[in-house]
């Protein structure tokens, strides 16, 4: 499987102690399915679309978008 990166790195805040940048759309993935935030409705769009983008059916750049929606809804994403 070839490295499916994000054009820009994706920082978030997973705990008071635990901060991580996340760069491809696997290393979202493994993220997304231990998700310490809400799994609304972003974060179902976004585990969609990161399974999407591994199998080429939707652009990296739109999972990208997806997971920051996610980490913005649960309050993860970092300024």
């Amino acid at each position: 499987m070839s490295e499916k990166t994000f054009a820009t790195p994706i920082h978030l805040k997973l705990s008071s102690k635990r901060q991580t940048v996340v760069r491809t759309v696997w290393e979202a993935l493994e993220l997304l399915r231990q998700w310490p935030g809400r799994r609304g409705r972003e974060y179902r769009a976004a585990l969609q679309r990161c399974l999407d983008a591994l199998d080429g059916l939707t652009s990296v750049n739109r999972a990208s978008r997806c997971f920051t929606a996610a980490a913005r809804e649960s309050g993860l994403l970092l300024a």
